[in-house]
């Protein structure tokens, strides 16, 4: 669709665009084709998309032969992708994607494709990578820039934070390609991006994900903080506790949350919850 597509769509089914919904909608083949690209998925494909809007993106995933299932919480939206998509491999379910993510029965490999209302970015990822089973193969998104910048950042940036460190315990993520306001309809205050994170097969157990997210949040619960006062603050622990865990693990005790690696974070969490004097 381009920008007079999306005007006279939204006119004929009674939608003003909100952005503060998040609707901003992508009028940009180029970047469209780059999704595609980018998400790997074809015919035989199951993908979830969150907040498909007017269905360009679905449209796109629809044409490879891919499976989709859409939620949408706008309900004008939802009628008129049903009536536009009847007959294809599209159920949508309508709702809130926060409380229906939870809920999905899906099959043992499936993506996640969407160009994501940026109010729902990190909630969204986080219920994908923790409350979903089977968690999706990979989740290729459209998110803020700043959004991006964060999920992606390397060990030592004050951008990091619990969410780039989730992502790392279980499988990587890139930043793909810039995107401008110019690209959607209407054009978005900031500039976009796409990310493409990769969930790897060979991670541990729920269980032990818990673990360690319990600790990595501790960590950055004082970001400016030293990591002895940050654990002492969030674990609840004496100064002689969080040393023996800290030394245990190898770690100096001086450094702050962003400056430690996810081997580093497994290693804190083994010692946390092996040490004696934890009582859970």
């Amino acid at each position: 669709m381009d920008k007079l597509e999306v005007l006279s769509t939204l006119e004929r089914i009674g939608i003003k665009s909100n952005r503060l919904k998040g609707q901003n909608f992508l009028v940009d083949g180029t970047v469209l084709g780059k999704i595609i690209e980018i998400s790997e998925v074809g015919r035989g494909s199951t993908v979830v998309e969150v907040g498909p809007g007017l269905g360009v993106l679905t449209k796109a995933l629809l044409d490879t032969g891919t499976r989709v299932i859409a939620i949408e919480q706008e309900r004008r939206f939802v009628e008129y992708l049903r009536k536009k998509f009847d007959g294809s491999p599209l159920s949508v379910l309508a709702g809130n994607a926060v409380l229906k993510i939870p809920e999905l029965k899906l099959p043992p490999e499936y993506a996640v494709v969407s160009n994501l209302p940026y109010s729902i970015t990190s909630p969204v990822i986080n219920l994908f990578l923790t409350r979903v089973s089977p968690r999706p193969s990979s989740l290729t998104l459209m998110v803020q820039r700043e959004v991006a910048e964060r999920l992606t950042a390397p060990v030592g940036s004050a951008e990091r934070g619990i969410l780039t460190v989730l992502i790392e315990m279980l499988g990587s993520a890139r930043l793909v390609t810039r995107v401008l306001p110019a690209s959607f309809y209407p054009s978005p205050k900031v500039e976009s991006a796409i990310i493409r994170i990769v969930v790897s097969r060979r991670t541990s157990d729920a269980g032990d994900a818990e673990k360690v997210m319990r600790v990595v949040k501790a960590g950055f619960s004082k970001r400016r903080a030293q990591i002895r006062n940050a654990l002492k603050l969030g674990l609840k622990l004496n100064a002689t506790a969080v040393n023996r865990i800290l030394s245990k693990s190898n770690i100096d005790p001086t450094l702050r949350a962003e400056d430690l690696t996810i081997n580093d974070w497994q290693a804190l969490a083994r010692a946390y919850y092996q040490s004696s004097s934890i009582v859970e």
